[in-house]
């Protein structure tokens, strides 16, 4: 594979969805469209991809449906013009770019999650300003689902105890070394 043109970005997680989504249904529609050979087939040099991508593809999409990500609320909150609007509403603070990416991925609902995202918070906002922040982030980004979250986060809990609980019996089985 050889880069004909190297660009560097930092992208939201809303933007690579998009983008894996986008490349998803193109492929399809290769596919599809195709002309066939002989045989009935279509030609390698049409449909030709490195290996993983699919399963990486596959496996970064389910990770961004899987609650509490914002883009696991049916339907997505976000579209093309939400950064945009995020931006504009956020411009009278100075919240620096990889505060505003990690607040579209995040999505914080309260003053505890924000705090975790900007840095020295207190420092920089007053207590109106900090609220007005997370007002924005809530008109704008939307209120995420209570109940899903509240469900992704006992079903990781219980993910950690059954990995916590199997380690352990690991270990138990394990003959022990006589020194």
């Amino acid at each position: 594979m050889k880069i004909l043109e190297a660009q560097s970005a930092t992208l939201t997680n809303y933007e690579v969805y998009t983008h894996l989504v986008d490349q998803g249904n193109r492929y399809q529609d290769i596919r599809k469209y195709a002309e066939k050979d002989k045989n009935g087939k279509i030609p390698e040099n049409v449909v030709r991809r490195p290996g993983n991508l699919w399963t990486l593809r596959k496996e970064l999409l389910e990770y961004f449906r899987e609650a509490p990500s914002p883009l696991a609320c049916q339907p997505i909150p976000y579209n093309d013009g939400t950064i945009r609007t995020l931006l504009k509403e956020l411009r009278r603070w100075e919240i620096t770019k990889g505060e505003v990416i990690m607040m579209l991925n995040l999505r914080p609902t309260t003053l505890e999650n924000l705090n975790s995202i900007i840095q020295e918070m207190e420092g920089r906002f007053g207590e109106e300003d900090q609220t007005g922040i997370l007002d924005v982030i809530t008109r704008v980004l939307g209120k995420p689902d209570g109940d899903a979250e509240r469900q992704a986060m006992a079903d990781t809990t219980e993910g950690l105890k059954k990995q916590a609980v199997d380690f352990e019996a690991q270990t138990d089985q394990q003959p022990k070394e006589q020194a």
